[in-house]
């Protein structure tokens, strides 16, 4: 670990009083409030051995009316010090680092003299109050005490300070409080000028903070955003909340690659945000340029348009009955716009000829930027091998599923699913560069049926389910509902079975050879170009009109947690 000088031991002359605190500027060093409280000066004592006397401020920009009662206090020694100040890290770094080892050296009672070392974490929404949570790593290292207070919280890989220690618990609790950086610096405003954000210095990056800070981004969007980019940038982690976050990460992720890439990322990642004054301080910071050319990412076809359908049972009337509704998604963000089609009180029976039509309609509503519209069939779970991609689109004068990408989505994981959980696992398959195909589990007619919970436990034997495939006599209704019900993003499946008696001859079925063909077709397929290829697959086999092609009657679920209603997002956002 490279020692850090500018750690120091502050002790309050002519009392048996001392915290900790660390350097900011070659004059200033912040500490607790409550460590300097009802004096005016105190002795600083940094890592190196260098002294000075500092005097607590209570007025300028070091200080705000605000500050003693956040427990934040600056010193400002009477001559500089020829000691390197610490470097601070960005606004949002305990939100890019969440969960990431941090340092912390402090002057608890036993090693007053010369300091220790702790080793803790802390995630940015264990809030308590306006604080962090901070929970030790380990059960050996020396616990926070008196004497911690004060002491810089250090992102261990970065050696950048991320925090300070506020308080700790008392007892034998290995946890404590710290205030983040971002924090400090409303209640020290000074020293936001020293917190640079990679390339850019604290007065560009305040300019870009205080132009997010004008950006109204759903919680929906936001996760669309974030995994746009990071398709390009795979290290960014998929969990980020915020649009600071999101931005403050991808500077750090690509600024030790080169200066360059780290801004065309961020011109293209800001450019989705589609903001006035976001892009005026592109302009300004980043220099002029088209938009649309120096996106990070761009759309693929499953992203460039889209019409969601959705039939829901309706309860009570004394029959089956239900209700359709049909929304078109024509805009970048993937979000659903008013519903185009609400009817209810259809017969199951009813339900093709009517979404036929509303289709036609459905599709007048798509402009012309629109390259190309997926349509998603949202279903009730016992019918999602309905043979939705079969039904007829009037526009083209072919089956739908030849003309579009068409997939499924259960309803339940639509209306009541964790979103989050849908769009963290598709992301997992996104960042496997080998395609969806390498990444397809199946279960075909090689392997015996088991019982359904031998099955269920199949299902989740390796973590969170991500993508699996049915052939055979697993492709009945119940081993369908059975892996639907596990939240898989991707699911594949063949509606005919083998034919009976098929497995006794020595010939290969048409379950092993829709295995073996869709495992070839998918080979190195990225799991946001599956439906297009699906749509291809099913091309193939009415063009050959052969019935055992693996595009023959094949299903595909794909749900990565977007494309929901505008009532779920705000719901979600209230949550959060």
């Amino acid at each position: 670990m490279t020692e850090a000088f500018w750690q120091a031991r502050v002790d309050i002359p002519g009392t048996i009083r001392w915290g900790s605190g660390f350097l900011v500027t070659n004059r200033h060093v912040v500490t607790c409030a409550h460590v300097v409280r009802g004096h005016e000066e105190a002795q600083v004592t940094l890592r190196d051995g260098t002294t000075a006397k500092g005097t607590v401020l209570r007025h300028g920009p070091w200080w705000t009316p605000q500050s003693e009662g956040a427990d934040v206090a600056v010193l400002e020694l009477t001559e500089p010090v020829d000691v390197r100040p610490a470097r601070l890290g960005p606004y949002a770094a305990l939100e890019i680092y969440a969960g990431q080892s941090l340092d912390i050296f402090g002057f608890p009672d036993r090693h007053r003299e010369n300091g220790v070392h702790t080793g803790y974490t802390a995630e940015p929404h264990h809030l308590v109050g306006a604080d962090i949570q901070l929970s030790a790593t380990d059960a050996i290292g020396v616990r926070l005490q008196e004497g911690f207070s004060g002491a810089a919280v250090v992102h261990g890989p970065t050696q950048q300070v991320v925090g300070m220690v506020r308080k700790a618990a008392t007892g034998d609790e290995r946890i404590g409080l710290m205030v983040p950086v971002g924090t400090l610096v409303e209640h020290c405003p000074a020293l936001g000028e020293q917190i640079w954000l990679g390339p850019f210095d604290p007065a560009v990056y305040r300019g870009l903070r205080e132009a997010l800070r004008r950006v109204h981004c759903r919680p929906e969007r936001l996760r669309r955003i974030l995994s746009l980019v990071r398709r390009q940038v795979p290290a960014l982690r998929a969990d980020l909340r915020t649009v600071e976050g999101v931005v403050e990460a991808l500077v750090v992720d690509t600024v030790t690659v080169d200066d360059r890439e780290t801004r065309y990322h961020l011109r293209g990642m800001l450019g989705e945000l589609e903001s006035d004054p976001v892009d005026e301080w592109v302009i300004r910071e980043l220099g002029a340029g088209e938009r649309t050319e120096q996106r990070a990412v761009r759309p693929g076809p499953l992203h460039d348009g889209g019409i969601v359908v959705c039939l829901e049972p309706i309860a009570g009337g004394g029959g089956e009955s239900y209700r359709l509704k049909i929304w078109t998604v024509t805009e970048a963000d993937g979000l659903l716009e008013e519903p185009v089609a609400d009817v209810s009180g259809l017969a199951r029976g009813e339900w093709q000829e009517r979404v036929e039509h509303e289709l036609l309609r459905a599709l007048e509503r798509i402009p012309r930027t629109v390259r190309e519209v997926a349509v998603e069939f949202v279903l009730p779970r016992m019918f999602l091998s309905e043979p939705v991609d079969e039904w007829f689109d009037h526009r083209e004068d072919t089956p739908l599923g030849v003309s579009r990408p068409v997939m499924v989505r259960d309803l339940d994981w639509f209306i009541n699913g964790e979103a989050d959980v849908l769009a963290q696992r598709t992301d997992d398959l996104r960042s496997r560069r080998a395609g969806v195909g390498d990444a397809l589990m199946w279960r075909d007619c090689t392997d015996p049926l088991p019982r359904l919970r031998s099955f269920k436990a199949w299902l989740r034997m390796n973590g969170s389910p991500r993508a699996f495939g049915l052939a055979g006599e697993w492709s009945r209704p119940e081993f369908v509902v059975a892996a639907v019900a596990a939240g898989p993003p991707v699911l594949l499946w063949q509606r005919r079975p083998c034919a009976s008696g098929v497995h006794a001859e020595d010939v290969e079925c048409t379950g092993r050879r829709f295995v073996r063909e869709l495992k070839e077709e998918l080979a190195g397929v990225p799991v946001d170009a599956l439906a297009d290829k699906v749509r291809q697959l099913r091309a193939v086999s009415m063009a050959e009109e052969d019935a055992g092609h693996c595009g023959s009657g094949l299903v595909l679920l794909r749900d990565d947690g977007q494309r929901r209603p505008m009532v779920l997002g705000f719901a979600e956002q209230e949550q959060g």
